[in-house]
């Protein structure tokens, strides 16, 4: 007879302060890289066991018909994190001598239904256990020696004696497990020291390596470009882990519904969710109804099922002008209102390429153009810009579609900007990354970078980015499009807006700028950015990384204008990862249509309301609003134009500078907020003394000298002791030690005249420099920063550096402490 005893399995998080059972296997995803929030929870998806061997005993019919609702729940540890045997005492092996751990159960009827998936995780793992335990007993080579992962590989699997490679040899290299689940890849050293989370929808490839004395090379690449290097001694579970990871970051299902978004299980606030109203937002820029008027022709999408249901069209423009508009424009796409200046009364519109073949024409595509011209009551004159090398569009041409023929739009001037299409970019992102990422040598890294002409397309868009701002900025209406107008038309109208108009350079006033020039005009995030599984070579071929090199741009122009923007480069970087990470419903989608029909304002989390929990992460020390109205002396020479350090090199330790002067300035700036706040307290404090003070003498002053005799004396004797000659005067001098006095024999003495010492001294006067720290400053997490990007965030009494999970606020709101300043309040 065979005695199984299965213990109480938890994982402990190294930069937490809590453990995370195995039996309730959740995998948070507020943060991607570093330990996730207790905030926004993800359950992990159902999981189901090992396939058992082909031959059948009575002992592997039993337990691969087993009910996993009959499984006990293990108990949940809510005690200080564990040392690392407790790591080794989990359900994918046990440490050789460990100990034999606690059995905890509790009764079946604790089993409710919140815990059903956690009990199917706990269950599956506990079957991988055991199945191994049964091959032992048949003396049967198990699938998965050297590994432990659920039926179909995607559920859980460990690889351990795994070293994490510092490509850059900057810090030594790291032994320890890999563990694979359905949302994440959790690398653990074994001596704590680090912890590394990555979500597997930020995989973009992954790469294995020849076999070597020293074992077998993994290389991760990331979307959001951090590379994460394993070196795998045993060749079995490399190969293993290789196509675990191949399939995590590769789904076989296109379904949209089955991305980590939508495993959200919290409440939604339906009405925080969006930031643009478009009705709103056109009154804002200025929008008359006597040249624009909205029409309904596309409610419900039934003209153009890529444009929002709310479009502007000149007030002249007839239904019958509009519909056969559409007709002449790829994909429905006729020319819209998005832009309107109100100083000059230039509007910017946008499409997609006419149907014109080699000779086509339309009349009311024609009639269209004149009267977007004629809306503008300052100039007729139109420019119509076509954002792609002329060549591009010749050869449109075969396919019946092409650009217009100047001579059939009266009044309107033809432009041609030399802006690659999709698979060009692409391409040159992939040359500019091996220069980042791979050579060392200084010849190498510049011709790599000049080869992959990068910075020449992010300058080409600025250039045409510019000339849009000028022409509007004179009086000229323009007129844009590309091919399909949802890539480089989204690219150079949203930066042209960004030149003319401040308020699209704040925090909330450039969100409702990508809702509505890329989400709402139908940029195809979900195939550029390939959220889900490409199935042949022609989705894959589809992916391009166009609002990445949007993003560049407008990093360019930070660098140039830094008092321009409210925002850093760390709102421009972390929402750029959770575009790809698909941990919001935001970017979900490949238009407006989409995201309604998979109702995600209602399923899933919004982008821009977890930034607003972070709006101080963002704030720009330097954002002077009145600084600039409209950018329009941009430096666009070559020499103005670098690599995106932060964003391609963010995880590569050893080349960003020790401290950023933002970070910097932003935390001189709170420091000095904060004892200014305090002074202030001071001050009042010290008039209410004052006057207090003086009432007491008019008291004295009031009473009979028998009195005098009774008491009053010893007041007055305690207030020459307190040195209240004159408090506001010496504010600037050091302050007097405030101690209660010993005889109050009267009880005419104030309570309220004393003030204890800590409340002079509770607050640092030196606040922990920024430079060298890579952890946070709680003992009970010691959570790792995964980058010089992650906020350091100071706690306002202590001064010491902590992340943000281990900072709340105060009551009023006013101060964010530590837990050891809030329990010493």
């Amino acid at each position: 007879m065979v005695s199984v005893n299965i213990a109480s399995l938890s994982l402990t998080h190294a930069s937490s302060r809590f453990q995370f059972p195995f039996s309730r296997l959740r995998f948070h995803f507020t943060q991607v890289l570093s330990p996730p929030d207790s905030s926004h929870s993800a359950k992990c998806q159902k999981a189901m066991g090992t396939p058992s061997s082909s031959v059948t005993t009575p002992l592997s019919a039993w337990w691969n018909n087993m009910s996993l609702s009959g499984v006990y729940y293990p108990s949940i540890s809510t005690s200080t994190p564990s040392t690392s045997n407790s790591w080794k005492n989990s359900p994918f092996g046990f440490a050789k001598g460990a100990s034999t751990p606690q059995q905890s159960t509790v009764p079946p009827s604790a089993l409710s239904a919140g815990y059903t998936e956690d009990i199917t995780v706990a269950g599956a793992l506990l079957k991988d256990k055991i199945n191994g335990l049964v091959d032992s007993l048949m003396r049967r080579a198990s699938v998965n020696a050297g590994c432990g992962y659920g039926e179909d590989g995607r559920i859980a699997m460990m690889v351990d004696k795994v070293y994490l490679v510092d490509r850059l040899d900057a810090h030594e290299n790291l032994l320890g497990t890999v563990h694979v689940t359905t949302t994440h890849i959790i690398f653990r050293a074994e001596d704590a020291t680090k912890e590394l989370w990555l979500a597997t929808g930020l995989i973009a490839s992954v790469e294995r390596g020849t076999l070597t004395a020293a074992g077998c090379i993994l290389v991760i690449r990331c979307k959001h470009f951090q590379v994460i290097t394993l070196l795998i001694s045993r060749d079995k579970s490399c190969q293993d882990l290789y196509e675990t990871l191949q399939r995590a970051s590769k789904p076989v299902s296109v379904n949209v519904s089955e991305l980590l978004a939508f495993e959200n299980r919290e409440p939604v606030e339906e009405a925080r969710w969006r930031r643009l109203d478009w009705n709103a937002e056109m009154t804002r820029q200025g929008v008359t109804q006597s040249q624009w008027s909205q029409s309904s022709i596309n409610e419900g999408y039934t003209v153009c099922d890529t444009y929002p249901d709310k479009l502007w069209f000149p007030t002249a423009a007839s239904t019958s002008v509009l519909l056969g508009s559409c007709k002449f424009r790829s994909r429905g796409r006729l020319p819209v209102l998005t832009y309107f200046h109100r100083q000059t009364g230039a509007a910017l519109c946008r499409c997609a390429q006419p149907l014109t073949g080699f000779s086509a024409r339309c009349v009311e595509d024609e009639k269209l153009m004149e009267l977007i011209g004629k809306a503008n009551p300052n100039s007729d004159n139109l420019f119509l810009v076509d954002t792609r090398p002329r060549v591009n569009a010749m050869v449109n041409k075969v396919q019946g579609k092409g650009f217009e023929d100047e001579k059939n739009y009266s009044n309107m001037r033809f432009h041609f900007f030399d802006i690659e299409n999709i698979h060009v970019m692409r391409a040159s992102q992939a040359r500019l990354l091996d220069a980042v990422t791979k050579f060392r040598d200084v010849a190498d890294y510049w011709k790599t970078l000049e080869s992959s002409g990068w910075l020449k397309h992010v300058r080409s868009v600025a250039e045409c980015s510019l000339f849009l701002a000028e022409s509007i900025s004179r009086g000229t209406s323009c007129v844009v499009h590309c091919s399909d107008g949802w890539d480089r038309t989204s690219q150079v109208v949203s930066m042209c807006q960004l030149l003319l108009d401040p308020f699209y350079r704040t925090i909330r006033g450039f969100q409702i700028l990508i809702e509505k020039d890329w989400l709402g005009f139908g940029h195809k995030f979900d195939d550029r950015c390939g959220h889900v599984g490409a199935l042949n070579d022609e989705a894959a071929k589809e992916i391009s990384p166009i609002f990445s090199q949007w993003l560049d741009c407008v990093w360019q122009i930070m660098q140039q204008k830094p008092r321009a923007f409210q925002f850093n480069e760390r709102y421009l970087i972390e929402m750029h990862e959770h575009v790809y990470s698909c941990q919001f419903g935001t970017f979900v989608g490949n238009c407006d249509k989409d995201r309604r029909d998979l109702n995600v304002s209602k399923r899933t989390k919004s982008l821009w309301s977890w930034m607003d929990c972070r709006h101080d992460d963002y704030m720009n020390p330097f954002y002077s609003p009145t600084a600039h109205v409209a950018l329009l002396d941009l430096d666009t020479r070559a020499a103005r134009f670098n690599v995106w350090t932060g964003m391609y090199n963010r995880f590569d330790g050893g080349i960003h500078p020790r401290e950023r002067l933002e970070d910097v300035t932003m935390a001189a700036m709170e420091h000095v907020g904060v004892l200014e706040s305090h002074v202030a307290q001071l001050r009042v404090r010290l008039a209410e003394l004052r006057s207090q003070k003086q009432n007491l003498k008019n008291t004295r002053s009031s009473t009979p000298t028998t009195m005098v005799d009774s008491g009053m004396s010893s007041a007055t004797d305690e207030l020459k002791t307190l040195g209240l000659t004159d408090p506001l005067g010496a504010v600037g001098s050091p302050a007097p030690s405030l101690e209660r006095a010993t005889s109050q024999e009267s009880g005419v003495m104030d309570a309220s005249l004393y003030c204890p010492e800590e409340m002079l001294t509770k607050y640092s006067l030196k606040w922990q420099s920024l430079r060298g720290v890579d952890r946070c400053s709680a003992p009970g997490c010691r959570g790792e920063f995964s980058s010089t990007i992650e906020r350091r965030i100071h706690c306002h009494r202590c001064g010491m550096i902590f992340c943000r999970r281990c900072l709340k606020n105060t009551a009023d709101e006013r101060e964010r402490v530590c837990e050891k300043c809030k329990a010493d309040e």
